[in-house]
């Protein structure tokens, strides 16, 4: 059964076509300089469409339900294999019987009354700390390893909602804060180590050297006490559907499917307009993608997203349905009805 889902084939082609290069023409056959225009407008639309400038009469761009994922982060259970010990006034702890990992860098190491962050590790037995020890630490002293910060999901664009865990009661909200506020909370309670109550997004340290795109942690106190599945939706990140417009990529289908297939074309068009077009016929192209831009978030907003904001607990509208049917209490604004 032929499908209305277009592909990557599809774009390069009407792009080619707009730009004078041949609707037909195979991708090898075109030159570098043209090869890197199609795939320059190409990635550039789809930016266009996948974070949308505000429509007429709303104050926000529109978030897509196809680019929301779940995600999990599974907490760590603080380490407390075997002994230390370290000299007063060292950066270095020598372990006996431990198992130091790299993953461990960056994590809170706990000795007698002093907290330390774990710069670097050599090998099972030894590691380093941030800043050197005030006291002495005797041979075979316990000690207590905690992970405040986790990778979120390489392809995390922003949360949506709430992060969750599951406790003995069900789903359990954690509050967002920034960050400020989290390391306002390490400095107030020191070392406390429990149930998470906070969360922050954080970015990665990155810069504009590197070749990767920008990741982000989440950041939580207090420190984990065991393990814990933190759950939440997120705003999933596209990539590209094709790095250098080789022929092999012509198959490739973009997020969103059918129905925003020709907004999506609309949105890469725009893109060529501004190129080619932009004195002779200002404006056609771009027109032509807020019109469809409007009908897509339509389209999504009547069939993708739920019809409620919850269940209204204290039944303000005066309604009090059966149990069976109270989460679904419609709230709409400006004709508009959001999840």
């Amino acid at each position: 059964m032929a499908s209305l889902q277009m592909s990557f084939l599809n774009l390069r082609q009407e792009v080619q076509r707009y730009l004078g290069y041949g609707r037909l023409t195979a991708s090898a056959s075109l030159t570098e300089d043209q090869r890197g225009d199609v795939i320059s407008v190409i990635n550039r639309g789809f930016r266009q469409f996948y974070n949308p400038m505000p429509l007429p009469g709303e104050s926000s761009g529109h978030d897509w339900s196809f680019l929301r994922g779940e995600g999990a982060v599974q907490t760590v259970s603080p380490e407390t294999t075997g002994t230390v010990a370290a000299s007063a006034g060292s950066l270095s702890i020598t372990g006996t019987g431990t198992s130091f990992a790299e993953s461990m860098v960056g994590r809170v190491i706990k000795i007698g009354g002093q907290v330390r962050v774990i710069a670097s590790r050599s090998t099972d037995t030894a590691i380093t700390v941030d800043t050197a020890f005030d006291a002495a630490v005797p041979a075979l002293s316990a000690y207590e390893i905690v992970a405040q910060e986790y990778e979120l999901p390489s392809d995390f664009g922003g949360l949506r909602g709430e992060v969750t865990f599951r406790d003995d009661d069900g789903y359990a909200p954690l509050r967002l804060v920034n960050e400020a506020s989290i390391m306002r909370l390490r400095t107030e309670g020191n070392y406390t180590k429990d149930v998470p109550e906070y969360v922050a997004i954080i970015p990665t340290d990155t810069d504009n050297e590197t070749h990767n795109s920008q990741t982000f942690k989440l950041s939580v106190w207090p420190f984990p006490d065991k393990k814990y599945d933190l759950l939440f939706s997120y705003t999933v990140y596209a990539n590209a559907m094709s790095a250098a417009g080789a022929e092999a990529d012509d198959l490739h289908v973009p997020i969103g499917g059918a129905y925003h297939s020709e907004t999506i074309l609309s949105s890469c068009l725009a893109v060529a307009e501004q190129i080619v077009d932009e004195f002779n016929n200002p404006g056609k192209m771009q027109a032509k993608f807020i019109e469809r831009l409007s009908a897509s978030i339509s389209y999504d907003r009547r069939n993708m997203l739920p019809d409620g904001f919850g269940y209204n607990g204290d039944h303000s509208n005066s309604i009090s349905p059966a149990a069976s049917r109270r989460r679904l209490q419609n709230v709409t604004r400006n004709n508009i009805l959001y999840p």
